[in-house]
C-alpha cells in the first residue's frame, strides 16, 4: 500500500506572529463536517507549554486557521505543562476530543500525564470535561458500541483496550493487545492514531511506531470488531519512512506521527505531525485502500 506525500508539504507551518505557535505546529487529529475538513493540531511558542489549535479546509490541502485559536488551553495543574496530541470522534451531533494533559513535571511518567477530555457541539466552542483516564497517555475512541460497550484504545508505550457505558468512566484492561516487537521497526513503542476504520466487520487501526534508534513511523493492524482483542493482521513494515526534509529536521529528528485519518471525496487523507514540527498529509485513493485491505483478510 503506497500513501502519497502531498507535494506542497508541510500544510501546517508556525506562524512567528503568534507567540502560540511561533515554534511547532504538529500531531493533528482530523474529521469531516458540514463537507470541510476540521484539523486540530497541538501548537507551541517559546514557553513550550502545549495548546490545541483549529484549522478547516474545503478540499483537504488548503487549510485556513482559526482567529480565535487557541480553542483549548491548559487551566488545571494537571495540564500545566500541556495540552497535547489530540484524538476526535463524533457521536450523534457531539464531537469527542481526547488529549494528553502533562503536568509540566520531568522526567515524563505515569505519575505526570493523564487523558483529558472535551465536548462540543461546533468544533469551536469546547467543554472541558476533565481527566477521564489517570496515569496514561494517547487514546482513542471509537464511535460505535460493541457489545453494547464503547471501545477505547489506549497507550503511550503499548496499546491497550478500555470499556465503558456512558463515554466517561471507563475500565482499562491490563494486558496489551499490540506491543513492542524486539529487532523490528517497532520494538520501542507503539501508540495509537485516529479512530479505527470499519471495512468488511473488521477493524482497521492506523497506529505509530518508534524504534530504538529513534525514528518513527506509521503502522497497521487489522482487529476482529467483534473482539477487538484479536489481533487478525500486524504488518511488518512501516507505511511511510521519515525521508523529507520537513520529517528528518525539526524538534525531534525522524518523525511521521499520524493521528488524523478522514474519508474525504473518494480519497483517504492521513494527517501526520513531522519531526514534532509541522502538519504534512499523504493520501490513498479509497479504492486502493480498500483493495489492499482486501487482500489482508482474504
Amino acid at each position: 500500500m503506497v500513501f502519497k506525500r502531498y507535494q506542497n508539504n508541510p500544510i501546517i507551518k508556525p506562524d512567528p506572529n503568534r507567540e502560540y505557535e511561533k515554534n511547532f505546529t504538529y500531531n493533528p487529529c482530523a474529521i469531516v463536517h458540514n463537507n470541510e475538513i476540521y484539523l486540530i493540531y497541538r501548537a507551541e511558542g517559546d514557553s513550550d507549554v502545549s495548546t490545541l489549535c483549529l484549522a478547516t479546509s474545503n478540499d483537504g490541502y488548503n487549510f485556513t486557521k482559526y482567529n480565535l485559536n487557541p480553542i483549548i488551553k491548559p487551566t488545571i495543574p494537571e495540564e500545566k505543562g500541556g495540552c497535547e496530541d489530540p484524538r476526535i470522534i463524533k457521536i450523534d451531533n457531539t464531537f469527542y476530543l481526547t488529549f494528553t494533559a502533562y503536568n509540566g513535571m520531568q522526567p515524563v511518567t505515569s505519575a505526570t500525564i493523564n487523558t483529558a477530555f472535551a465536548v462540543s457541539n461546533d468544533l469551536f466552542n469546547w467543554e472541558k470535561k476533565g481527566i477521564l483516564v489517570k496515569g496514561i497517555k494517547a487514546a482513542t475512541i471509537f464511535s460505535e458500541k460493541i457489545n453494547e460497550k464503547y471501545l477505547m484504545l489506549i497507550g503511550g508505550e503499548y496499546i491497550k483496550l478500555g470499556w465503558s457505558s456512558d463515554l466517561f468512566n471507563w475500565e482499562i484492561e491490563d494486558k496489551p493487545i499490540l506491543d513492542v516487537r524486539e529487532g523490528k521497526f517497532d520494538d520501542r513503542y507503539v501508540e495509537v492514531g485516529p479512530q479505527p476504520l470499519v471495512f468488511q466487520d473488521k477493524l482497521v487501526l492506523f497506529f505509530n511506531t518508534a524504534d530504538k534508534q529513534g525514528v518513527f513511523h506509521p503502522s497497521l493492524a487489522i482487529l476482529d470488531k467483534k473482539d477487538p482483542h484479536r489481533v487478525i493482521y500486524r504488518a511488518d513494515t512501516p507505511l511511510m519512512t521519515p525521508a523529507q526534509d520537513y520529517e528528518l529536521k525539526g524538534k525531534v529528528k525522524n518523525v511521521i506521527f499520524g493521528t488524523g485519518l478522514v474519508e474525504f471525496n473518494s480519497q483517504y487523507f492521513y494527517y501526520y505531525g513531522a519531526a514534532d514540527k509541522y502538519v504534512c498529509l499523504a493520501t490513498i485513493e479509497k479504492d486502493i485502500l480498500e483493495e489492499y485491505l482486501t487482500g489482508l483478510i482474504s
